[in-house]
């Protein structure tokens, strides 16, 4: 004897081919023009979407910039109310020495200069060494892993350099001019710089080298290139310790062009942006 079943087959009535007073069941399925309008409007969300993710990640990593700078001068803060005043050491450390502390040290067309954190890490090399202890407040966020130097990339564990302006010690680079005032005192930093003082900045990826920044206060001409990761501007913090985001206003600043940028002399006539360092550099002797 056969059984009826009391239940419908997965979930419906079974159907009988016999029996024409019931409708097939009906699938739901999309065709291909659905599948074709789903796919365009994914495409046309991600491509209104993709621009605010990309801007919020670089929003994210001028925040880390500003961070890292806030604490670069901080720590020139500390140096200095430790020293009675005086600046943390900054010129030219070639060869890096124990001898002749500096900020930090290494220049960044030597191989060793490139490789070795003790020129930043180690109390023997670097003064900031004792304050800072992280690699990672060195390096801007939006920087290249690499300088390159005649054709060679280097690796490189610096974003940042001081105003070459600041606690210079040493025989002074003839490539910048001796007729402006180096401060060696906190005190000693000119009143009639309204606009403040730069302290750290954050440099062009090939044109980083020494642990300062130089900036030619007598002729149109960049020393070294100030970065422009940030939405074509840098991160630059002052001798007050405030931090700010400048944008620059020079195509040939924010997109340099040099045959080599570590011959520091790359002329950029009437470049207003030279004009607004200066005015943030130094003051006549």
């Amino acid at each position: 004897m056969t059984q009826r079943l009391s239940k419908p087959l997965f979930g419906s009535e079974a159907f009988r081919p016999g029996d024409r007073n019931r409708a097939e069941p009906y699938r739901v399925a999309f065709t291909l023009v659905e599948l074709l309008v789903v796919i365009a409007v994914i495409a046309i969300l991600a491509a209104m979407l993709l621009p605010t993710l990309a801007s919020a990640k670089q929003k994210a990593r001028r925040i880390q910039c500003l961070n890292n700078q806030r604490q670069l001068a901080l720590t020139w803060m500390l140096y200095l109310s430790d020293n009675d005043e005086w600046l943390a050491n900054n010129g030219i450390c070639d060869p890096a020495s124990t001898a002749n502390k500096m900020w930090v040290q290494g220049i960044f067309f030597q191989p060793a200069a490139n490789t070795n954190s003790a020129y930043i890490m180690d109390p023997n090399y670097a003064q900031f060494a004792n304050y800072l202890r992280s690699a990672k407040t060195y390096v801007c966020p939006s920087d290249r892993e690499t300088v390159m130097v005649n054709g060679v990339a280097w690796p490189k564990q610096r974003s940042y350099a001081l105003n070459a302006y600041l606690g210079w010690k040493g025989g002074w680079d003839g490539r910048l001019s001796s007729a402006f005032t180096i401060f060696q005192r906190y005190s000693r930093i000119s009143s009639r710089m309204p606009l403040g003082t730069f302290l750290f900045q954050d440099v062009h990826p090939d044109s980083i080298c020494w642990p300062f920044f130089g900036v030619q206060m007598q002729t149109d001409t960049f020393f070294n290139f100030p970065g422009s990761m940030h939405s074509h501007g840098s991160v630059i913090s002052y001798t007050d310790a405030h931090v700010e985001w400048h944008r620059w206003t020079d195509r040939r600043t924010i997109y340099p062009s040099s045959q080599n940028y570590h011959l520091h002399a790359d002329s950029s006539p009437t470049n207003t942006d030279i004009a607004w360092l200066r005015q943030r550099t130094t003051v006549p002797k």
